[in-house]
C-alpha cells in the first residue's frame, strides 16, 4: 500500500506527478490540503496546524476530507513529519510526498532526515528525493542532473548509463565525488546507505 502526501511548500504540478492507484491512501497536510481539494484529488486525512489556510479554506476542507486532526501551531514536529508518521502507522509500504523542499533549508533538511525512516520519495518540480537501501536500481531521471551522496559509507557502487560512470567505487560520507552526474542508468552499490538527489539547475 503506498500512501501519497501532499504538503507545502506546493511547488509541484500535481497533473505532471500524480496518478491515481487503487491502493493509495492520500493524506495532505496544511496548505497542501487545500492545493489537493483544488484539484479535486479525494484527501483519506487532511491535517496539520492549518495556520496557512484561510477560514473559508478550512472550513471547505471539514466537508471535503473524509477524517480532519487539527494540532496546535506550537509543538514539537513539522506538519510533514505529523503526516509521515501517520503513514508509517498505516505500514505504508511505499511514501510519496509531494512538496516538502522549498526555500527554507532548515524544513527542507528536516524533511530529508525523514527519509531514513522508511522507503520515502519527496517530489517537486525540479528536484525528486529518495534513500537506497543496497541493491540494484534503474533510475529513469525527469531532470537534468544525478547526485549520489553517501549516509553511511558505501561499498562497491557502480554507475552505468549515466555521463560519468564507475565501477566499485567506496564513496565515503565526506566524498563529493558523485554529485552533478548527468542522464539516467543503473546504480548497484553492496553495502551502505545512499541519499539520491535528481535535480535541474534553477
Amino acid at each position: 500500500m503506498v500512501v501519497k502526501i501532499f504538503s507545502a511548500p506546493t511547488n509541484y504540478t500535481i497533473n505532471r506527478w500524480y496518478e491515481k492507484e487503487t491502493d493509495e491512501i492520500v493524506l495532505a497536510v496544511d496548505k497542501g490540503a487545500v492545493y489537493a481539494m483544488k484539484h479535486n484529488i479525494p484527501i483519506d486525512l487532511a491535517l496539520g496546524d492549518f495556520d496557512s489556510v484561510s477560514d473559508d479554506e478550512h472550513k471547505a476542507l471539514q466537508k471535503y476530507a473524509k477524517t480532519m486532526k487539527k494540532h496546535p501551531a506550537e509543538k514539537d514536529e513539522t506538519d510533514t513529519y505529523l503526516a509521515v508518521r501517520e503513514a508509517l502507522r498505516l505500514n505504508a509500504e511505499k511514501i510519496i510526498v509531494y512538496g516538502g523542499f522549498g526555500e527554507r533549508f532548515d524544513h527542507s533538511y528536516a524533511n530529508m532526515l525523514l527519509m531514513k525512516l522508511a522507503d520515502i520519495t519527496f517530489i517537486t518540480d525540479h528536484t525528486m528525493a529518495t534513500i537506497f537501501n543496497p541493491g540494484s536500481y534503474k533510475i529513469e531521471n525527469p531532470f537534468t542532473f544525478a547526485s549520489f551522496f553517501a549516509l553511511e559509507t558505501i561499498h562497491g557502487l557502480t554507475l552505468e548509463g549515466f555521463r560519468y560512470t564507475m565501477q566499485n567505487y567506496t564513496l565515503d560520507i565526506d566524498d563529493p565525488r558523485c554529485i552533478s552526474n548527468e542522464g539516467s542508468g543503473k546504480v548497484a552499490f553492496s553495502k551502505g546507505l545512499m541519499l539520491v538527489i535528481l535535480t535541474d539547475d534553477v
